[in-house]
């Protein structure tokens, strides 16, 4: 691996607005610590095509071929959840450190598989949960830990996305995977996902967990064809629990016409408020920080500090992702381990678990373990 840059192939990276496109490439483009020197699509014509827009020397529809590539140090996989477990193991096949979008597998057993073989392999493995490298969560994180509203008692997430709303109950062609619960890719696995992992982060891991998991869109139209097609994939989902701090913890989120996103915090010395700018989701949008300071209730400013993206990326869903990739790059170079890895969103999977398990009993369901 070259010293200064790292090089990196991209496995799903369109210009049609796939996540690879719209944001890995972007967010690479603002680190000169990165190179992007290969992308892989299913199409030859779409692979060319943004490999010339960006200047990238490499293009392939194989991504064996990408991934055992010399010019390729670190292999990003940015495609549908269901692909994951595939790619994820030809890039651990060619020996290549590999950065999975989360979820990293469709089901617990195909994460568990999936970091058996990435340890097995000596490589290194990152997976994306970028909201760790947000600064506003990271500042949170401090000020929680330094006691700044003291032992934190209670945590209320009010999270309601404008997605599916039920007024039109209509969906994208390309989207209506996400419909069916057996791709993992869904309000639970995604949306609770990226939020439980922030929450664990914040606040330690849960020791109790209760849910409630409903769709209550099971039939939704499809915008290019008209037809419809039965969902089964919860969309709206409850969860409440217990921290091993003792703190108590309810969140809910659901499909609505206006969005709103906000993580309110009870201490035994005041509050703090976590609330989301753009309104859509936890792993994406920028936050404002709010709480007690000198008896009043106020805006904490997120110190500089606590940036690590490009000043000049702004704010949006390559902002996170930037950062993560620098701290990924600072693991490469210094073999630390301050990106989320496999066994980070392993600790979200078997939440997840969790969470299905107490909503299939109507009963609370400890938990054992990250």
């Amino acid at each position: 691996m070259k010293k200064n840059k790292v090089r990196v192939g991209i496995i799903g990276a369109s210009l049609d607005g796939t996540w690879g496109g719209l944001v890995h490439i972007p967010a690479l483009l603002s680190l000169p610590e990165y190179e992007i020197t290969a992308v892989s699509t299913t199409r030859k014509e779409s692979a060319n095509k943004t490999a010339q827009h960006f200047g990238i020397p490499h293009a392939f529809t194989d991504p064996y071929e990408l991934a055992s590539h010399p010019d390729v140090d670190l292999v990003t996989i940015t495609v549908k959840v269901p692909e994951h477990s595939k790619l994820v193991q030809i890039a651990l096949d060619a020996g290549k450190s590999v950065y999975c979008e989360f979820p990293l597998g469709r089901t617990l057993d195909e994460t568990v598989d999936l970091i058996q073989k990435a340890e097995e392999k000596g490589v290194r493995h990152f997976v994306g949960l970028q909201s760790r490298a947000n600064p506003a969560i990271r500042y949170l994180k401090d000020l929680i830990a330094d006691q700044h509203i003291g032992k934190i008692l209670a945590v209320h997430c009010n999270y309601a996305l404008p997605l599916f709303p039920s007024r039109s109950k209509q969906v994208n062609q390309s989207r209506t995977y996400l419909l069916n619960k057996l791709n993992g890719a869904n309000h639970l696995t995604i949306t609770a996902g990226h939020l439980l992992d922030g929450l664990t982060y914040l606040f330690g891991s849960f020791s109790e967990i209760s849910s409630i998991l409903e769709t209550q869109s099971n039939r939704i139209q499809v915008v290019e064809t008209g037809e419809f097609v039965h969902a089964d994939a919860p969309d709206h989902v409850v969860i409440n629990g217990k921290f091993e701090n003792g703190a108590i913890m309810s969140t809910q989120i659901r499909n609505t016409h206006v969005g709103n996103l906000t993580i309110e915090i009870n201490g035994t010395e005041g509050d703090l408020v976590l609330q989301s700018n753009e309104n859509f989701m936890f792993q994406i949008d920028s936050f404002t920080v709010k709480g007690t300071k000198n008896n009043k209730f106020e805006e904490l400013p997120v110190p500089p500090s606590y940036f690590v993206q490009p000043t000049e990326l702004k704010s949006g869903p390559a902002y996170n992702v930037a950062g993560l990739y620098r701290m990924i790059y600072h693991d490469l170079q210094e073999n630390t381990h301050l990106a989320p890895n496999f066994h980070t969103a392993l600790s979200v999977h078997k939440l997840i678990n969790v969470i299905q398990k107490a909503a299939d009993t109507g009963k609370s369901q400890k938990v054992y373990g990250g």
